[in-house]
């Protein structure tokens, strides 16, 4: 990717690192821009989902892979937000990795194909995360599962 030359802001300053836009159908853009700005700005987005969150009940999520190319916003974002008392994995087409972060309801999701490799990352503002969500519809499976290992068929515990 080709860097283009620096803009300096209105105000004289300029940052210690650059902003990368990627489009294909544009050539590559530089803003600079201080450390952490893009951390701030998806802290700020968590912090306006978190209160519709809070009023509505709406849930949303902010698509971080992005910052796969920016890997010192990442780690900010991640020392800012700091890890909750919760985490999950799913394996199911790959591998899923849920973790809530110290700030309630907010969680970090990674998703990996089998090669381990990530393919999606993102933070979920909501109560509980769509992918630990149960299929009600797939209760009767599991109970004729269950009815076929010789589960006991009892009053208290029908199959």
């Amino acid at each position: 990717m080709e860097r283009l030359s620096s803009h300096q802001f209105r105000n004289g300053n300029t940052a210690a690192h650059p902003i990368f836009w990627m489009r294909p159908e544009r050539p590559a853009l530089t803003v600079n821009a201080a450390p952490g700005s893009a951390a701030r700005a998806i802290i700020s987005e968590i912090m306006s989902s978190a209160r519709r969150l809070l009023a509505e009940g709406q849930g949303s999520s902010i698509d971080l892979r992005f910052l796969k190319a920016m890997p010192e916003e990442r780690e900010t974002l991640a020392n800012l937000l700091g890890r909750g008392e919760v985490s999950a994995v799913v394996d199911a087409i790959g591998r899923s990795e849920i973790r809530e972060t110290a700030m309630p309801c907010v969680w970090w999701i990674r998703h990996l194909n089998n090669e381990n490799e990530m393919v999606g990352e993102l933070i979920e503002i909501t109560e509980i995360p769509d992918l630990l969500v149960g299929d009600r519809e797939a209760i009767a499976f599991g109970l004729e599962a269950l009815r076929l290992t010789g589960a006991p068929n009892t009053p208290q515990n029908p199959v």
